[in-house]
C-alpha cells in the first residue's frame, strides 16, 4: 500500500498548475500530468479523484498563498493609507499576471453544471476576500472607519482598483499591467475609501496598532487608543484649516 505524502501532493499541484497555465485546462490530461510528475496515473488518482478536483486544489493554493502574502504586506505598512496603497498595488500586480488570468479564464469556461465556478467562489475566492473584509470590520469596531457593511466596502475597494484593467487583460487588449496605471488606481482607491468611510485622521493610523490579533485584549486596547488618537488629530487638523 502506497503512502501519500504532502510533499508529493504539492509537487502534483505545482506541475498541474504549470500545465494548466501553459496548455490550458482542456488540453492538459491526467496522463500528461502524471508523466511530468514522474509516476503512474494510479498514483495521481490516489491524490486527486478527478481533474476537476486537481484544478480546485491548484486554485486554492494560488489564491490562499497570495492572499496571505498580500495581507502581510498591508500589516507591515506604517500608516493605513500606505497599507491600502501597498495592498492595492500588490493585488493588481498579481491579478493581472499570467497565471491568475489563466485561472479565471479556465473557471469561466467550464460548464455550469460541473459546479467548478460555484465551488471556487464559495470555498476559495470569497473566503480570501472575507479576510480583507474582516480587517475592515476591525477598523470599524475601533472607530477608525465609520460603520458600514465590511463586505460592501471591500467590494467597492476592489472595483476602484480594477477599473477596466481586468477586463482589458482578460480580453487580451493588454498583455500585462502598466505599473503607473496600477499605482494610480491603488492611490485613488485608498483615498476614496478613506474619504468615504475613514474618520478624521484614519489614513495616518499606525497599521499594527489597529490590525493585530483580534483575540488579544492588548490588541483591542491599543486599537481603540489608536482610533481615538487619530480622531483627535483629525479634529485638530480640521480646526487649524
Amino acid at each position: 500500500m502506497r503512502v501519500r505524502t504532502e510533499d508529493k501532493r504539492q509537487a502534483i499541484v505545482e506541475v498541474a498548475a504549470n500545465l494548466f497555465e501553459e496548455l490550458g485546462y482542456d488540453r492538459t490530461s491526467m496522463s500528461l500530468i502524471s508523466q511530468r510528475v514522474g509516476g503512474s496515473k494510479a498514483t495521481l488518482y490516489g491524490y486527486f479523484k478527478s481533474k476537476e478536483e486537481l484544478l480546485l486544489a491548484c486554485l486554492y493554493v494560488d489564491i490562499t498563498e497570495n492572499s496571505d502574502r498580500l495581507m502581510d504586506t498591508m500589516l507591515r505598512a506604517g500608516t493605513l493609507r500606505e497599507g491600502l496603497i501597498g495592498l492595492g498595488i500588490g493585488y493588481m500586480d498579481r491579478r493581472l499576471a499570467k497565471r491568475p488570468i489563466s485561472n479565471v479564464r479556465i473557471v469561466a469556461t467550464q460548464p455550469e453544471e460541473l459546479g467548478i465556478g460555484k465551488e471556487f467562489y464559495a470555498n476559495i475566492l470569497k473566503p480570501a476576500w472575507q479576510l480583507f473584509a474582516d480587517r475592515l470590520a476591525r477598523l470599524m469596531e475601533v472607530g477608525v472607519f465609520r460603520q458600514a457593511d465590511p463586505w460592501t466596502v471591500a467590494m467597492q475597494w476592489k472595483g476602484l482598483l480594477e477599473t477596466d484593467m481586468l477586463d482589458r487583460r482578460l480580453m487580451g487588449a493588454i498583455r500585462e499591467g502598466d505599473p503607473r496605471e496600477i499605482r494610480e488606481a491603488a492611490v485613488n482607491a485608498a483615498d476614496i475609501i478613506l474619504t468615504i468611510y475613514g474618520k478624521p485622521g484614519a489614513g495616518d493610523v499606525h497599521v499594527p496598532d489597529v490590525l493585530g490579533s483580534p483575540e488579544d485584549e492588548a490588541f483591542r486596547a491599543a486599537a481603540k487608543a489608536a482610533g481615538k488618537k487619530a480622531r483627535a488629530a483629525g479634529r485638530k487638523t480640521k480646526a487649524a484649516a
